[in-house]
């Protein structure tokens, strides 16, 4: 029975957690970024290469990009940052 029961929600697991681990890694490199320190975790040619990808033409037209859909009002779909529950729209369009 508990096999059974492992094997049933073992990947629901796996998914939550690197969801939840994905999430917090991306908040830890956000951070650094926006203090422009380096943390003790990353070494230093890890680090100075994210500086070179976080300063590049490419990754700083994406982020005006997306600033610019997330502001967006009129035409363009407006990010809220995040989701909600089927209930909650049900609820919403009352």
């Amino acid at each position: 029975m508990k096999v059974q029961w492992r094997h049933e929600h073992e990947a629901q697991i796996r998914k939550h957690f690197h969801n939840r681990a994905s999430h917090r890694l991306y908040e830890m490199f956000r951070d650094a970024r926006n203090a422009g320190q380096r943390p003790y975790w990353i070494r230093h040619h890890i680090w100075n290469r994210l500086l070179e990808h976080w300063n590049s033409a490419s990754y700083c037209n994406k982020c005006a990009t997306t600033q610019r859909n997330k502001a967006s009002e009129k035409g363009r779909t407006l990010h809220t940052s995040g989701s909600i529950t089927t209930h909650e729209h049900a609820l919403r369009m009352v």
